[in-house]
């Protein structure tokens, strides 16, 4: 009988698909989860409660726009800033921009060239949660049985329900000059096939970390609590810890 690898639950009914690189994010037909491994109560939780959220927030709603990525419905992508909204084409190196009435005379007039926009998640906590959700369905893909381990239940818990007795963290590193190539010249399918990937990495001791590659951007959240980044050799802006 299924069971949901976040609830262990067998009753909540298993119809829907799920892809583990949700499909606002550029996840396809090769991004989705084989059946019978998270219920459609998990499923539309995470869905509704924090997919929405982590992909409305920083660096994700960056991605989206800048890179002309469409919503599941086909839609071009937009995010707010206190400067206006931020909207995407669907074209490569078009942007809009509808500036909030403080600035939309000078922006009118060409006083106003440029804009500031918050490079900073507004809800660390989501994105978080958002991470350890992709990173336990990746192991579920890899091996149906062991993403049943006991080592993975603080951060399946944690994903699903947002309750830890710990803080946790993530580390988002970005190339800058390859966001500007990819945001200027567009992105090729080998560009796309060779620079997005979804992988678990085992360091020291067993432990195991998520790791997502989205082009110019690499984002790493542990999956077992114990394990603590190592800061010695990272330095800003290049390398960047949210703890939440």
């Amino acid at each position: 009988m299924p069971k949901c690898i976040f609830c262990r639950s067998t009753a909540n009914g298993f119809t829907t698909r799920e892809h583990i690189l949700p499909e606002s994010l550029g996840g396809g037909d090769w991004a989705i989860l084989p059946g019978n491994l998270v219920c459609d109560e998990c499923q539309n939780r995470f869905g509704s409660e924090i997919e929405q959220q982590a992909l409305g927030d920083y660096p994700f709603s960056f991605f989206r726009t800048f890179l002309g990525i469409p919503t599941k419905k086909g839609k071009p992508p937009w995010f707010p800033s206190w400067e206006g909204v931020v909207r995407a084409s669907l074209r490569p190196s078009i942007i809009g921009y509808d500036p909030s009435p403080p600035f939309e005379e000078t922006t009118l007039t060409g006083k106003k060239t440029q804009m500031r926009l918050l490079a900073h998640p507004i809800k660390a906590n989501m994105i978080c949660r958002f991470l350890l959700k992709m990173g336990i369905e990746v192991v579920a893909a890899d091996d149906p049985e062991a993403v049943f381990d006991q080592k993975y239940d603080a951060s399946r818990h944690y994903a699903l329900t947002g309750q830890k007795e710990s803080s946790w963290w993530y580390l988002q590193c970005e190339d800058m000059a390859m966001a500007s190539h990819y945001i200027t010249q567009g992105v090729s399918f080998d560009e796309w096939a060779n620079n997005v990937k979804l992988d678990v990495i085992v360091i020291e001791d067993n432990a195991e970390i998520f790791h997502l590659r989205l082009l110019y951007m690499d984002i790493f959240v542990p999956l077992e609590p114990r394990i603590r980044p190592q800061l010695e050799e990272l330095k800003e802006p290049e390398y960047r810890l949210f703890v939440v």
